[in-house]
């Protein structure tokens, strides 16, 4: 496993350099015809920009060449079915709107799984110089040094961050930010999955949660708070998979405190469904 952290770390470092150029030239191009420009208050949180695509391009372009026989999938490009066990799972940039805003938390997300299940995970923030890797088995580290999640055990102490994820609206992320934020020390949006999920592992956070999400934003993610000691569950409790599209991912400590919170406001557990909104 060794050997595939490499390849994404260097793929991750590639296409993070590439991004932080544009970054710093405030240079993209939007795609979407509903969006023309960034300071349209109406900028859909779904954008994708010329950065994605380049980012894209590079990691694909190392990762087939290092490892021609793997499947892809990335959210730029889609499933590349080559009937192999492994699978690179790869979000080029993950916090588009963050970018375009000018907001620097925005990540490189890649994540190897063997028969779905998550073997090796690298996030790059490349403004904040920070290189999150986990291998399973091995625990995670942030640029070298092994990490572990935080020691919070009372919801009342807690700092959560979350995300609505790819919910059609905010209805079912603001009855659970509202539920959560009654019971625990503060609620908080980044706006990068990817970021959110390894500063649990990193133990800045207590724990993060979101909805709908698809795997490419949060595979990586997963697997760096259980090499750190967390868990991650979907919101019946159950272990979270790639098929599964609502996340809770905490320290462990208060992850069942947090699932009773996030019940308790009817958000139902699974894979998605949009709750009734009274």
């Amino acid at each position: 496993m060794h050997y595939f952290a490499d390849i994404a770390v260097e793929a991750a470092t590639l296409a993070g350099k590439q991004l932080l150029g544009n970054f710093r030239q405030h240079h993209a191009s939007i795609y979407g015809a509903d969006v023309f420009s960034v300071s349209n208050r109406s900028l859909s949180k779904e954008v994708t920009s010329s950065n994605d695509h380049e980012a894209d391009k590079i990691i694909i372009d190392l990762i087939t060449d290092r490892c021609p026989d793997h499947d892809l999938l990335t959210e730029e490009t889609g499933h590349i079915d080559n009937g192999s066990p492994y699978k690179w799972i790869i979000d080029p940039l993950d916090g588009s709107s963050n970018f375009l805003n000018h907001n620097p938390f925005f990540a490189v997300s890649i994540c190897l799984a063997y028969e779905d299940v998550p073997i090796t995970g690298v996030i790059f923030a490349p403004f904040i110089e920070e290189m999150a890797v986990a291998r399973k088995g091995q625990g995670c580290t942030i640029n070298g040094r092994p990490v572990r999640v935080s020691e919070t055990t009372e919801l009342g102490r807690t700092y959560i961050v979350g995300c609505p994820g790819g919910d059609p609206d905010n209805r079912r992320f603001a009855r659970m930010e509202y539920a959560l934020h009654q019971k625990n020390k503060d609620f908080r949006k980044i706006g990068s999955a990817a970021v959110e999920a390894y500063m649990v592992a990193a133990g800045r956070v207590d724990a993060f949660t979101t909805l709908n999400i698809s795997p490419w934003d949060v595979a990586a993610g997963a697997l760096c708070t259980e090499e750190a000691g967390g868990r991650v569950s979907d919101f019946n409790g159950d272990p979270w998979q790639l098929d599964k599209t609502d996340m809770l991912v905490s320290n462990g400590l208060v992850h069942d405190a947090v699932l009773e919170e996030i019940q308790r406001a009817g958000i139902p557990g699974g894979v998605g469904a949009l709750a009734p909104v009274d």
